[in-house]
């Protein structure tokens, strides 16, 4: 009698404490949710992308690249190369070890504040006796078909609290972009969008999914149109993309998802849905080396932004390029230390533009790779669904400007934008322009 009394008294006090514990995980946990719904929602409308134009702004280089592998998942490479991260010695272990972290979000748009999806994902690599090298991570994202949408990537090296910031589209509004093939040369490396392809080699072609199709490819010239200077109002600086003409039509027949490509000849290769040309993508070999500028009248033709009309035929008519090439920038510079260095500068910024702003004519002829050659990397970039804002703040040699890039629609590239144009630049960029040849 007593000890049934003991036990069930033994058994009410259990549940009444049992109850308050759990009243107590019940209030931390709305807590938490309250805490967590409080923290502003990280969006890439308000940031400044300008490491991306600038890479000397930030000690982190991470790369991204996306991978469409089925109908509801992107793989997510991440390239990191070991050398920018802070290795510190784990005090339990003999090692050095990096920690980093991942962590992205996938919006409908960039004003969207409408979160689809998230993730962070931590890291850890542990320094070999050869020191650090290039390291790769993979990550799959459910991502459903039929849209495209803004993925903003956040890395973070955990040791030394740095952080880096991208932006990119993650395109999968028809079957057909460029985020579902990868190509590989003979070594087997790999070659992701957006592709630069070297001339004179054979590629394959890997498709997301193993299924048979075929795609119509058309190979482009590449375009001999350079943009006039920012003030001279023009309405189309280039030829509309629907009215080129292609110089070698052909099909690319995929096989369980494999197919292959000889760039036998300098140029785009669009390859596109048959009889649809507006799905599709393009690879880039415009000529030998590209995205790189090392042939002599190559290089001379990217002078147009600096030289006159009669220096520019005066270049060309000569009959030694890399001589003519040579006594430009000599006669510019006053002499030759300083020759070699504004050619270092100012090719540099041709391979940077031929990287960031290849469209359908290489990077350098494009209306933001002509600012970003003159005028250098912006100081401020904003971006949106269809713009994009730099910004210059007055320098020695740089006056305060602020350019506005509207981006142009066409079938073969999605990354060709049209600068506002204005008469009040006249000013600012023959000042810009003069800095190059004082």
């Amino acid at each position: 009698m007593y000890i049934c009394s003991w036990i069930i008294t033994f058994a009410e006090i259990s549940i009444v404490l049992i109850l308050k514990h759990m009243k107590k995980l019940l209030f931390f946990a709305v807590i938490f949710l309250l805490v967590i719904s409080c923290r502003p929602l990280k969006r890439p409308v308000n940031v400044n992308f300008a490491h991306l134009y600038n890479p000397e702004l930030h000690t982190l280089s991470p790369e991204f690249v996306l991978i469409h592998q089925a109908n509801d998942s992107t793989l997510l490479q991440l390239y990191i190369d070991g050398s920018q991260l802070l290795y510190v010695r784990d005090g339990r272990e003999d090692f050095f070890l990096s920690h980093f972290q991942l962590s992205w979000y996938l919006f409908e748009s960039f004003q969207s504040r409408n979160l689809i999806d998230s993730a962070q994902i931590r890291y850890t690599d542990t320094l070999n006796i050869d020191g650090p090298g290039m390291l790769t991570r993979e990550t799959k994202m459910p991502v459903m078909t039929v849209n495209r949408y803004v993925l903003f990537l956040e890395f973070e090296d955990l040791n030394r609290r740095t952080r880096f910031h991208d932006v990119v589209f993650l395109d999968k509004s028809h079957p057909f972009t460029s985020q579902f093939f990868v190509f590989y040369d003979k070594e087997d490396n790999e070659f992701a969008s957006p592709f630069f392809l070297p001339l004179n080699e054979t590629f394959q072609i890997r498709y997301g999914k193993e299924i048979n199709f075929d795609m119509a490819v058309n190979l482009y010239s590449t375009l001999p149109q350079i943009p006039p200077p920012p003030y001279v109002l023009i309405e189309n600086q280039l030829i509309y993309p629907e009215e080129l003409q292609p110089d070698t039509v052909f099909l690319a027949e995929f096989l369980q998802g494999r197919s292959s490509l000889t760039t036998s000849k300098p140029g785009f290769y669009h390859f596109h849905e048959v009889n649809n040309p507006s799905h599709g993508f393009s690879a880039f070999a415009f000529f030998r080396g590209y995205p790189q500028i090392k042939d002599a009248a190559d290089m001379i033709k990217a002078l147009r932004y600096i030289t006159s009309r009669d220096e520019y035929e005066q270049l060309f008519a000569h009959d030694d390029a890399r001589y003519a090439l040579e006594r430009f920038w000599n006669r510019t510079a006053g002499n030759p230390d300083r020759a070699q260095e504004l050619i270092i500068r100012y090719f540099n910024r041709v391979e940077n533009a031929n990287i960031l702003f290849t469209s359908f004519v290489p990077g350098w002829q494009t209306d933001r790779g002509m600012i970003y050659i003159i005028f250098g990397p912006p100081h401020k970039v904003h971006k949106s669904d269809n713009k994009e804002t730099w910004e210059y703040t007055e320098g020695m040699n740089v006056p305060s400007a602020r350019f506005v890039f509207h981006y142009s629609e066409n079938n073969f590239s999605n990354n060709h934008f049209l600068l506002e144009r204005s008469t009040e630049f006249r000013s600012i960029w023959n000042h810009a322009v003069s800095v190059w040849r004082r």
